[in-house]
């Protein structure tokens, strides 16, 4: 069930991004073959896309190969023909590899190395929850760690305060907020006069503010939606076995120390 569920998630955002490949490419040819942009997107079984009817248009003009400027010419032919024949070997990279059930099911991270994690953030639909797996390189078969994070009512006391509980749009809102008064900051730093002490003296409080601001905005996101699964985000430690069998035996000594004392208070109290 794990490996399905980090599975999934590795296919949503493989199949998306190589759409958006395969259309930003065919962006970059959009100047030398124009297509009917009106016409439905199509795409065959495997999820390739099928390109569009190509409109013909007349030659904006013609190159005398006999003037003086050949050199310069054939040299920017040169170029924009490798540079097509550099995107066009990507594009047809991208379409070989065929999105079926199979291929889908396959871990790729056998081939990484060893050294490498890879880490997948995903929300729900509603927005209610994070879906957070780990993946480590170079070792195959190795079951990937998915935690399924909800991001509201692990810290709730009952009292049903919704003002203090930070939700998705929210922390959203706050990061656009940040951004905005960010750049409008950079685009008035031309308008202040270097001998402006003053004027520069409030334009670092603010860049300080958005600092404080930023920072307080990642660690309620840290605090609040990640808690302990953080730890999905930190390098392995060097642990030994043995190591871990003593906290363990440690733990257990605590768990039973205290069930030993809440019995004999209830014999007491009986």
């Amino acid at each position: 069930m794990i490996g399905d569920t980090d599975g999934s998630t590795d296919v949503s955002t493989a199949i998306t991004l190589r759409r958006e490949m395969l259309e930003s490419i065919e962006h970059k040819f959009s100047a030398l073959q124009m297509s009917d942009d009106l016409q439905w997107p199509l795409i065959t079984s495997d999820g390739t896309p099928r390109p569009r009817p190509k409109i013909e248009r007349p030659g904006r003009f013609n190159v005398d190969l006999e003037s003086d400027d050949d050199d310069a010419e054939d040299s920017a032919l040169r170029e924009e023909t490798l540079i097509q024949a550099y995107w066009t070997s990507i594009r047809e990279k991208y379409r070989s590899q065929r999105l079926d059930v199979q291929s889908l099911s396959t871990s790729e991270t056998g081939d990484l190395p060893e050294n490498w994690i890879v880490i997948n953030i995903n929300i729900t639909d509603d927005k209610s929850a994070l879906f957070i797996s780990r993946r480590e390189g170079g070792v195959e078969g190795n079951q990937p760690l998915v935690f399924c994070v909800p991001l509201k009512g692990r810290r709730d006391n009952g009292d049903d305060d919704e003002e203090d509980h930070l939700g998705f749009d929210d922390a959203i809102g706050e990061l656009r907020e940040i951004v905005r008064l960010s750049d409008e900051g950079t685009k008035t730093a031309v308008n202040i006069k270097s001998d402006d002490k003053e004027a520069r003296v409030n334009w670092w409080k603010l860049r300080g503010d958005l600092d404080t601001r930023l920072r307080e905005l990642l660690e309620n996101i840290e605090f609040c939606w990640l808690g302990a699964f953080k730890t999905i985000l930190s390098p392995w430690s060097d642990t030994t076995p043995e190591m871990i069998s003593d906290l363990r035996a440690q733990f257990d000594k605590i768990f039973q120390r205290s069930l030993h004392v809440k019995d004999k208070k209830t014999k007491q109290r009986r």
